[in-house]
């Protein structure tokens, strides 16, 4: 679930223009559905707009959600075309595999499926101890909370470890400040990893969201955006990285940790979460129309 106070910072205005990029269904006054557009623009690899909306359960069926998916198609399009880049531009859409209705949507749309994102689940007990990523006569690392005062660093570090992974392009100041300090974040159960000269060399932001606790019968903190610079994979950064957290969550009151991948991660990550102790609880499945 999420609040009204919520979505508004989920929609940040500067990133997602009301105006615009946004629509709602309305019946006898009364708020039925919304849809909405996110456009990246990006310079390299690609152009991407994903398609977001709901509508009440109570009016499913009735052609609510064909008429906003069907407005947030053509917008998305238009935003896609007006940037101008010869680049590669994709409309997108998420649904979980249970959600046949979407599924069928999208597909009348145009869109096909190309990816699979697992959703991860672990109890937080037992705990796993804390490990010491691996080092070398050069090297070594150091596992520190989030700082306040190095978000640019970090936003580098991110776009350097997610170059080689699917669909992502490099994430903008705005965009970070929203993905760090927007809907649920939790800076303060979140870490860094730094090398000898204190340079970050991997990063793990969580996130919590409260209001899901009651629908869900447990209390999750979510491990949202995991990367380590490539020359630093292999000794066991995002292990620790990981398990720091977990405790971080455990003592935080949590009783769960969740977290995603992407079924085709070329780090291996899979298999890390589930030797880690999560495992699989649902799937989410991208769908994707090319707009030419």
């Amino acid at each position: 679930m999420i609040s009204a106070a919520d979505l508004e910072v989920d929609l940040d205005e500067q990133l997602v223009p009301w105006a615009t990029d946004t629509r709602v269904a309305l019946a006898d006054g009364a708020l039925v559905g919304y849809a909405y557009t996110n456009h990246m623009p990006s310079e390299v690899r690609e152009e991407r707009c994903y398609i977001n909306g709901i509508v009440d359960p109570a009016w499913r069926g009735r052609g609510v959600g064909t008429a906003l998916a069907g407005w947030a198609t053509q917008r998305g399009a238009e935003q896609l075309l007006s940037s101008g880049r010869d680049l590669p531009r994709y409309l997108r859409a998420g649904a979980y595999d249970y959600q046949t209705d979407a599924r069928d949507l999208y597909l009348d749309l145009g869109m096909r499926p190309v990816r699979y994102h697992d959703e991860l689940l672990r109890p937080l007990t037992p705990l796993p101890t804390i490990p010491l990523p691996t080092t070398d006569d050069r090297h070594d690392v150091h596992i520190v909370p989030w700082p306040d005062d190095r978000d640019d660093e970090i936003r580098t570090a991110k776009n350097n470890s997610f170059a080689d992974h699917w669909g992502s392009t490099p994430t903008s100041p705005a965009r970070w400040e929203q993905m760090t300090r927007g809907y649920g974040s939790r800076l303060d159960l979140s870490f860094i990893a730094l090398d000898e000269e204190g340079a970050v060399v991997a990063h793990c932001l969580n996130k919590r969201f409260e209001a899901d606790d009651e629908l869900l019968g447990r209390s999750d903190a979510w491990i949202d955006n995991l990367g380590t610079l490539r020359a630093w994979r292999g000794r066991g950064i995002a292990s620790a990285l990981i398990a720091r957290s977990l405790h971080a969550f455990a003592q935080a009151g949590c009783s769960h940790a969740s977290i995603g991948v992407d079924s085709e991660n070329p780090t291996g990550a899979a298999r890390l979460y589930r030797a880690l102790g999560f495992e699989p609880r649902q799937r989410m499945i991208t769908y994707e129309r090319v707009i030419a």
